[in-house]
C-alpha cells in the first residue's frame, strides 16, 4: 500500500505534484489544491516555490492543451460543457476592462471555471502568449495560497 511517505521522499513529492497538477487540469473533480495542501504539510517549508512551479506549470500544460482543443487541434466531446462555453463566451465578449485580465481572474478565482475559458480562449482565437502568461500567473497566485495557507494557520494557532 502506498502512503503519504512514498511521495513526499525524494523526487516523488515533486513529481506526484507535477501529475497531480496536470491532470486536475483535465478532470475538474479531481483537486489540485487539495493535493497542494497535503504536499506543503509533507514537505519541508523551503520547497513551497518548487511545489508552486510545478503546480503550475502542470496546470498551465494542462490548459495549453484546452487552449488548443478549443482552436480544434485535438477533438474534444464538449457537448455537456455547451452551456457554460455559451455563457462564458458572453461574458468574455461584455468584459469591458479586458479579455486577458478576465483570462487571470478566471485562473485566480477559478470563476468562471479556467477550463471553460481555456477552451474558449482558443476557440475565439485569442493570442497564446498572453492567455498563457495571465493564465500562468494567475494559477501561481492561486497555488502559492494553497502551498503557503499550512504555514500561515500553524502561525495563526501558535
Amino acid at each position: 500500500m502506498f502512503t503519504l511517505e512514498h511521495f513526499s521522499s525524494g523526487a516523488g513529492l515533486y513529481i506526484t505534484t507535477f501529475v497531480v497538477c496536470l491532470v486536475s487540469g483535465f478532470v475538474p473533480l479531481i483537486s489540485a489544491e487539495g493535493w497542494l495542501v497535503v504536499a506543503a504539510v509533507a514537505a519541508p517549508k523551503s520547497a513551497a516555490p518548487l511545489l508552486i512551479l510545478l503546480s503550475t506549470l502542470g496546470q498551465m500544460t494542462a490548459k495549453s492543451v484546452l487552449y488548443l482543443a478549443g482552436r480544434g487541434v485535438f477533438r474534444f466531446n464538449l457537448n455537456k460543457y455547451q452551456g457554460k462555453i455559451d455563457r462564458a463566451s458572453r461574458k468574455l465578449k461584455e468584459w469591458k476592462t479586458g479579455t486577458y485580465l478576465f483570462i487571470f481572474i478566471s485562473s485566480f478565482t477559478g470563476l468562471p471555471p479556467f477550463f471553460i475559458i481555456s477552451l474558449l480562449s482558443g476557440a475565439l482565437k485569442l493570442n497564446f502568449k498572453r492567455f498563457f502568461i495571465f493564465g500562468l500567473a494567475g494559477r501561481a497566485l492561486r497555488f502559492s495560497v494553497f502551498v503557503l495557507f499550512p504555514e500561515l494557520i500553524q502561525g495563526i494557532l501558535n
